[in-house]
């Protein structure tokens, strides 16, 4: 969605969105079948409700589309489909969600049997109109043939969408779609099959909501392996705003905010470094509803006139006290610091405990415990739960939910209450939170601020209990998209506590006063937005009390005027954008260096710049005749065969490995290399090393599995007729790469000890990957 790219996501809003995955997550995987069911030829079909708070009930008789026909259709759109079974069949208001109330869906379940493996694709179509809603081609139909270049371009394969699109979905036409342009994104490898995703807004009434898409995946053969049509059914406001588009951004304008903030800056995936900077306040970049003027939070609500007040937490009478025995806590003494500060309900018995890694901290472990009213705590007929996860080494709960499948404003759990104990009032709810987050967390008063939003915000609807927020700070600043939050119970008890910070807190320093004054970072904010009228989908979700009912709005959206960058932040010392997102994928948008053009390698260097293999400097250089090193061959390589390789490093714990510290540079790709075998585990290597001739020709034959071959070919006379043989201690490897065309001798030697530089491993690599289609095995997969 593009108006949500622009968004700074803070915690209450991912909080949100992480309940509303849960939620999707614990839903069971097929419909609901309905009392009326019948089996024919072996399939069963079946009346079913959808997914969703306020699911409707089907009515098969509505159908305009019989189940033969939604099935033909599918098999004519989806060739590979042809030889697939249908195993299930049912008619519903299908998995959306939220439920779309005017939609009748056949969901067909398929199976593809090759030799003894089988393998379960699914389809939904609109049983009224005949569009399909979605199709997921995967495994083994995605496994084509790695070649380069592709058969069709990227403008082909989006002609093939579009023309797929009118067939697929006829009840839509061209000029309701509106292609997202994400050039920011690199969605394919050098190496594997290639893949073209497209994704369209649907207009209505001339505008585009994002909420309403269709997402294309075209491969490089152009084929279609992917579509999916999202459409809630939610009835759409006049396109005609009663504020004109001045009016909004006069009214923008004078409400955006921004402030002084620690940001983390993420590279691969985890935070790299922290940038005292100017960041744009969460209310600043809420829309304005087009007929009102007013601006909107997340849930449509108006958002408040005044802003967030930040209160110092007063020190408790208790406060956290870390352990420092130097071990690791037992499972035992985990449970007994949950219950310090929360209550289990009763007859609930510890079922589950793991002890793992942090997955913001590889060195930090964690024990995630949990509770159930059965012997066994299944997803199948979610039992009641109670979840909390603490650190092994502190004793520090970081989470705590009292009904861990159950949002707590909707939870029907209750708990035994002590005779005489009363409801408290607001102003008592708060004294005990503030009591709570002071036992909780490590150093709440110096550290925490509670976040004062004024009036009824913290009290949950019903009178079920109440919320609060508290915000990070570091030397008196605070520390953006840091929050903790807890929710109590209406008698003071702990429902839910959320502590996901940032585990490299000890990475910010000290920052000397702003360079950069307020009033000059407002000017190249506002030079940076521009508001949009669309439609937005408000609610759909579970928000910080409860679910929000979703609906549709005519809004001006504040988006970024360059959809290309990734967010950013002002530094307050240089006055320079810095990125905080190192997005996977993310590449130079014009996949250009200043050095490159008229270089004897500007083709590959190019190409290599396009799939972000290479990147420039700040300057704009890649500097291609520079020598390499060991570890730059092998970030090379694993950028070309997975853009977010680092990720799997990241996910695992890091030790040494192959002879390289985790605290290398070349880590991740030494790892990496390791896990695909592209490198012995027990090998030694030194990536800091510039790359020789010699060894680039070792690592490609690893690279290409083909070192049992390469040893084969230790006497051929490719490499013996050099007159510098005799130097060569790995004559198979230099034999096979140049035989496969990858090196050449020059005057008669082979120069085994000669570095490489830059633009010769563009070269290399680029002649690997048009190499592929043309080995007997794919080139640099699994």
């Amino acid at each position: 969605m593009k108006n949500d790219r622009n968004q700074f996501i803070h915690q209450t809003t991912k909080a949100a969105l992480i309940t509303t995955v849960a939620l999707a997550l614990m839903l069971p995987g097929g419909l609901a079948a309905a009392d009326a069911s019948y089996s024919s030829q072996g399939i069963v079909v079946s009346a079913s409700a959808g997914l969703g708070a306020a699911a409707a009930t089907a009515d098969p008789d509505k159908a305009k589309v019989t189940q033969e026909q939604a099935v033909a259709k599918l098999r004519e759109l989806f060739p590979a489909l042809k030889d697939a079974k249908i195993s299930n069949a049912q008619i519903g208001t299908g998995n959306s969600y939220p439920v779309n109330p005017n939609q009748l869906v056949w969901s067909i379940q398929w199976e593809y049997q090759i030799g003894s493996a089988g393998y379960g694709f699914s389809s939904e179509v609109d049983a009224i109109t005949g569009d399909v809603i979605s199709t997921y081609l995967y495994f083994p139909f995605m496994q084509a043939d790695n070649y380069y270049p592709p058969k069709v371009s990227r403008a082909e394969a989006l002609e093939k969408a579009r023309s797929f699109i009118a067939v697929a979905a006829p009840s839509l036409k061209n000029s309701e779609l509106e292609l997202e342009e994400n050039t920011w994104m690199n969605e394919s490898a050098l190496f594997g099959p290639v893949q073209y995703s497209f994704s369209f807004m649907l207009l209505t009434n001339g505008l585009p909501s994002p909420s309403d898409s269709i997402r294309v995946t075209v491969d490089g053969n152009g084929n279609i392996i992917q579509f999916n049509k999202s459409s809630f059914g939610l009835e759409y406001p006049s396109a005609k705003p009663a504020v004109s588009k001045e009016q909004a951004e006069k009214k923008f304008k004078e409400g955006f905010d921004i402030g002084l903030y620690y940001t983390p800056v993420y590279k691969k995936g985890v935070v790299d470094s922290w940038v005292l900077g100017w960041r744009a306040q969460e209310e600043a970049l809420y829309a304005i509803d087009a007929q009102t003027g007013k601006r909107i939070d997340y849930e449509g609500k108006e958002a408040a006139a005044t802003p967030v007040v930040y209160e110092a937490i007063p020190a408790g009478k208790e406060v956290f006290q870390p352990v420092n025995t130097g071990k690791e806590l037992t499972v035992e003494e985990a449970v007994k610091r949950v219950k310090q500060v929360a209550t289990i309900p009763v007859n609930r018995k510890l079922v589950w405990q793991t002890l793992s890694t942090n997955y913001q901290n590889s060195k930090q472990k964690v024990w995630s415990l949990a509770w159930s009213d059965t012997a066994e705590a299944a997803f199948s007929g979610m039992p009641g739960r109670t979840y909390a996860e603490v650190n092994a080494t502190t004793g520090e709960v970081i989470q705590f939910q009292v009904e861990q499948y159950a949002y707590p404003a909707d939870s029907k759990t209750t708990q035994p209450i002590a005779a005489g104990t009363k409801k408290l009032s607001q102003a008592d709810a708060k004294k005990q939170a503030i009591q709570l987050i002071n036992r909780l967390y490590n150093g709440a008063g110096s550290n925490l601020k509670l976040a004062e939003h004024g009036g009824t915000w913290s009290v949950l609807p019903e009178g079920k209990g109440y919320r609060y927020q508290f915000l990070r700070y570091f030397d008196g600043i605070p520390v953006s998209n840091s929050t903790v939050s807890i929710e109590l119970d209406s008698y003071g008890r702990l429902r839910t506590y959320t502590n996901y910070g940032y585990s490299d807190f000890a990475l910010i320093t000290k920052q000397p006063a702003p360079v950069v004054t307020k009033a000059e970072a407002l000017q190249k904010y506002l030079s940076t937005y521009i508001l949009k009228l669309q439609y937005s989908l408000i609610g759909g979700t579970y928000g910080a009390s409860a679910y929000v009912e979703p609906k549709i709005k005519l809004v001006y959206a504040p988006q970024q005027a360059d959809m290309s960058k990734p967010y950013e932040v002002v530094n307050a010392q240089t006055g320079n954008w810095v990125s905080v997102y190192e997005m996977y994928g993310q590449v130079n948008t014009s996949a250009n260096a200043v050095d490159v053009k008229g270089h004897a390698a500007e083709q590959q260097l190019t190409e290599l710049l396009k799939y972000g293999v290479i990147t420039p400097d700040a300057d704009g250089k890649v500097y291609p005749d520079q020598e390499i090193t060991v570890g730059e061959w092998l970030n090379f390589i694993a950028k070309a065969s997975t853009p977010y390789y680092t990720q799997y490093s990241n996910m695992q714990d890091r030790k040494t490995i192959a002879g390289v510290s985790t605290d290398s540079p070349y880590y991740d790709a030494v790892n990496f290399a390791v896990s695909r075998s592209w490198l012995d585990k027990d090998a030694v290597i030194k990536p800091e090393d510039k790359l020789t001739r010699e060894e680039l020709a070792v690592l490609v034959s690893s690279f290409l599995k083909y070192s049992k071959i390469a040893a084969f070919l230790g006497n051929d006379n490719t490499v013996t007729s050099f007159s510098d043989s005799a130097s060569i201690t790995n004559k198979g490897a230099v034999a096979l790469v140049v035989r496969l065309g990858l090196l050449q001798g020059e005057n008669g030697k082979f120069n085994p000890q000669q570095h490489i530089t830059k633009a010769q491993a563009a070269s290399i690599l680029m002649k690997l990957v048009e190499l592929q289609g043309k080995t007997d095995q794919p080139i640099g997969q699994q």
